[in-house]
């Protein structure tokens, strides 16, 4: 940047100094700064000053002096001085606001606030900008930092702007916007040996990346969990951006170290640090301990660098803590800023506080740890940012918790906490609007209170009825009736026997047992559609079981295999019997498929054996097994061959024929693989349907975040389309007014042919009658306010987007661009309104130009479009919900456990 003298030489003679004998002073103090002895330049400018305390020229010369002796308090002073003689210099602005930020002034961004109001210097004005994203950027204010940016003007070469580019890519990477970072770095290209900036930005970008396309949330997602080769790349960049001393490559450095569990990597940066000489930091300690395991001696480290007020040591903890989710870490640094806190007088040298996000998250694994699941969950939603990736590890921890996954030697299942994890369900059903899945599971709510249930299955005629009541020791369930009624048949207990028919469109029956069958004749006969039988009997057994009697899958009624289907859904095991005398058939070998794929456990029975002799039933079993395990499906126990008919007789009395039936076995599977294993079963059953709801909700609300997502990238579009245009608008004020003032020609027109009534009026009138003036006002805004708001849309329009640059007219916005919003089109009739009350002759305005007003209407349309821009959007709720739906989903989709874990 050119010394000031040099340019403020232009502009200020030097009258007063040759007047005062001072201009050998002058000389002589830039031959000095051009000799780079700027202690000797600074005493000539102070003995100016002494003689000519307001000269800009001198101050000039003790501010440039100053600074080549980096005497930043006396830089301030001058160029404090300075600025007061001349506020309109930008590069005086800009020189203070950085010597400011060097001393930490408070007023250094006041100073490059003003720099960036001087468009006639639009270099300097462009650096100050540039400064002030820095600061926004180091403040962690990253929507601010690129408002700055937007009002840096376009390069008139086809050459992109790097330094802006190199701050977007930035902010998009605060925001966690990918795409725009993508964006930004096409810019930047490989960087140089020297661009340390650029090569850190890469770096973050490389890891985002690998983060988003492994499923993590972008931000602080574990480098352990990376592929290496991204970590090496970012590695590479960062340990350059670090032998340049970029601000923050050492903690993303240190970060990386952190996480490796690769020796040659540890080795290859401890080298780099060493040569450095910063081995006994804190920070880099506190790295290598942990690469290491050495946790203990870790937090050791960074708390000796707290404890020495180094707040880098406490970035780095924090950011290490993030990295290898310490708790133990984040715990160190809430003391510790708790102690700072209690000692007012040590505040300056205190540890920096916990970020909101890892205060919550530090929250959640307190309740999460004390059982309190929900509670944990409802403050990890409000996590984001570094905190994301492990807000998300915790997610799934508590889910896990929920849904323990299967393990031990018999691959025992531990009951699930079904109240936290319905509770959860329906949580998610209800935001995401999803009755259906609601009633589904109120309906397991219910489903854990009752007894198991058993779903006889098979084909038609294939003796389930028979065995039901083999079964339960009573001939409870109707035979002979089934193929014509398309229904299930609920057995279950009650105190009195009674059987119970849902009639489709009327009436329920109530019957006893013995004219159950006689009825569904007389129903079927009426037309009559049965929706289910219920059947109840005061059988001890049907206490911890209830029995489902379906339809044969091959009946030839439709709805009778669909009735059938639903029994999946209904039960928690199944019984197949097969008719053993033609047993596994293509299409029982499919429907057992079907029902294997639905994860529901089945036994098979081969029915009937007593028609077969005893080598014909060994080979038919022989058979059966054969088959299953072709078809990859499992029986709780091998086949058993029995006889139905034989069971019952017996059961009902006929010891012969008991002995003959093969009974006694199936009995004792009965008690002993499901009776027994009910509770077992039944909680295979209720994970079965929850985890199908859980993937269905999981659906759902990624279907859902999506929506909302690109919602979000629209509202952020178009929110820098209106601070573009209002940036443009600023900018080019002045052109702009002189091309909207010719286009309101017309409206002028026709606004003077309103106000020409009162050209014939006395001019003390025109002055003083309030009537008049209203009048004129009223005509005013009515005929210029619309025409003017629509051309300012319009120019805002196209200077935001060049290709929507359209037909120039004062008619309304319809020719070429969108409408004016209500605010920026209020603020200007605000703006003619108020150039009505205070001019003298209101109704002169007609017949001269108004460039004037209409460069006060752009600043007040600008002003309109920036605080539509920064108008807060909530951001939506579906982005946890998803979170929480995807992490329930994944612990009932988890894997079963070995048997060693």
């Amino acid at each position: 940047m050119a010394r000031l003298v040099e340019a403020l030489n232009r502009f200020f003679g030097r009258v007063e100094i040759l007047a005062l004998g001072l201009e050998n002073e002058r000389s002589a103090a830039e031959a000095a700064l051009a000799k780079g002895m700027p202690l000797e330049a600074r005493e000539h400018a102070r003995t100016i000053l002494s003689v000519l305390p307001d000269s800009a020229v001198g101050l000039a010369l003790w501010a440039d002096a100053a600074e080549d002796a980096w005497l930043d308090q006396e830089v301030v002073a001058s160029l404090t001085d300075l600025a007061k003689r001349v506020p309109w210099r930008a590069d005086v602005w800009l020189r203070l606001g950085r010597a400011g930020q060097r001393i930490g002034w408070d007023g250094a961004r006041d100073a490059l606030e003003r720099a960036t109001s001087a468009p006639e210097e639009r270099d300097a004005a462009r650096l100050a900008l540039l400064d002030l994203s820095d600061l926004d950027l180091a403040a962690g204010d990253p929507a601010r930092a690129q408002r700055w940016l937007d009002r840096i003007p376009a390069p008139l070469t086809t050459v992109p702007d790097r330094d802006v580019a190199l701050r977007r890519a930035e902010c998009a990477l605060a925001y966690g916007d990918l795409d725009g970072a993508r964006a930004a770095a096409e810019i930047l290209g490989e960087p140089t040996a020297i661009e340390g900036r650029a090569a850190l930005v890469l770096a973050r970008l490389a890891l985002a990346e690998a983060s988003a396309a492994a499923g993590f949330p972008a931000a602080g997602s574990s480098a352990a969990a990376l592929p290496p080769a991204v970590v090496g790349r970012a590695l590479d960049l960062g340990l350059r951006a670090l032998v340049l001393d970029v601000p923050g490559a050492a903690e993303l450095c240190a970060a990386l170290v952190a996480a490796s569990r690769d020796v040659l990597v540890i080795d290859r940066v401890r080298r780099v640090v060493r040569a450095a000489g910063a081995l006994d930091e804190p920070t880099w300690a506190a790295a290598f301990a942990f690469a290491e395991g050495r946790r203990d001696d870790a937090r050791q480290a960074l708390a000796r660098g707290l404890s020495a007020g180094d707040r880098a040591a406490a970035a780095a903890l924090l950011r290490m803590a993030v990295e290898t989710r310490d708790l133990g870490a984040l715990d160190a640094l809430a003391a510790r800023g708790k102690d700072h806190d209690d000692d007012k007088e040590r505040r300056g040298a205190a540890a920096p506080p916990l970020p909101p996000d890892l205060v919550r998250l530090r929250d959640a694994a307190a309740m999460a740890s004390a059982g309190q699941g929900s509670g944990a969950l409802d403050a990890l939603d409000a996590v984001t940012g570094e905190g994301a990736a492990w807000a998300d590890d915790m997610r799934r921890a508590i889910a896990l918790a929920w849904v323990p996954p299967a393990g031990g030697p018999a691959g025992a299942r531990a009951a699930a906490a079904w109240g936290d994890v319905l509770r959860e369900l329906a949580r998610t059903a209800k935001l995401l609007d999803r009755l259906d899945l609601l009633a589904a599971i109120e309906a397991l709510a219910v489903e854990r209170e009752r007894p198991l249930r058993a779903a006889v299955v098979g084909e038609f005629n294939a003796g389930k009825s028979t065995f039901l009541n083999a079964l339960l020791g009573e001939d409870v369930a109707p035979t002979g009736v089934l193929p014509t009624t398309a229904t299930l048949h609920w057995v279950a207990w009650a105190p009195d026997p009674f059987a119970r028919i849902v009639v489709r469109g009327g009436q329920d029956r109530v019957v006893p047992h013995a004219a159950l069958k006689d009825t569904l004749r007389a129903l079927a006969a009426a037309g009559d559609k049965v929706a289910r039988v219920f059947i109840y009997a005061p059988i001890e057994r049907l206490k911890r079981v209830e029995i489902l009697d379906t339809p044969g899958f091959n009946a030839p009624d439709p709805d009778h295999i669909a009735e059938a289907r639903r029994a999946f859904d209904e039960a928690h095991v199944a019984i197949w019997l097969l008719d053993a005398p033609q047993a596994m058939k293509e299409s029982e070998r499919r429907v057992l498929s079907e029902i294997s794929a639905l994860g529901v456990p089945v036994q098979i029975l081969a029915n009937k054996a007593d028609r077969l002799k005893p080598d014909a039933l060994e080979t038919v079993l022989a058979h059966v097994r054969d088959s299953l395990a072709a078809s990859s499906i499992a029986s709780l126990t091998p086949p058993i061959a029995f006889s139905a008919r034989l069971s019952l007789k017996g059961r009902l009395g006929d010891e012969a024929a008991l002995a003959a039936s093969g009974w006694a076995e199936v009995e004792a599977l009965f008690a002993e693989q499901i009776v027994d294993a009910s509770d077992a079963l039944r909680e295979r059953a209720l994970r079965r349907k929850a985890g199908r709801i859980a993937a269905e909700l999981a659906h759902a609300a990624s279907a859902r975040a999506a929506e909302d997502r690109e919602a979000g990238r629209r509202a952020r579009a178009e929110a820098d389309r209106l601070r573009a245009s209002a940036a443009y608008l600023r900018r080019d004020r002045r052109a702009l007014a002189a091309a909207i003032d010719k286009a309101l020609e017309p409206a002028r027109r026709e606004l003077a042919s309103d106000l020409r009534p009162i050209a014939a009026l006395p001019e003390e009138r025109k002055r003083t009658d309030a009537s008049v003036r209203a009048y004129v006002q009223e005509r005013l805004v009515a005929r210029l306010s619309w025409p003017l708001s629509a051309e300012i849309a319009r120019a805002a329009r196209a200077g935001a987007e060049p290709g929507a640059r359209g037909a120039r007219g004062a008619s309304g916005a319809e020719e070429g661009g969108a409408a004016p919003s209500p605010r920026a089109a209020a603020h200007v009739r605000a703006v003619l309104m108020g150039m009505v009350a205070v001019h003298d002759a209101p109704d002169e305005l007609a017949a001269r130009p108004i460039e004037g007003v209409v460069e006060a209407a752009l600043d007040a349309f600008a002003m309109a479009l920036s605080a539509e821009a920064e108008a807060p959007v909530p951001p939506p709720a579906s982005a946890a919900v998803e979170l929480r739906a995807q992490a329930l989903r994944a612990a009932f989709e988890a894997p079963v456990m070995p048997a060693s874990a």
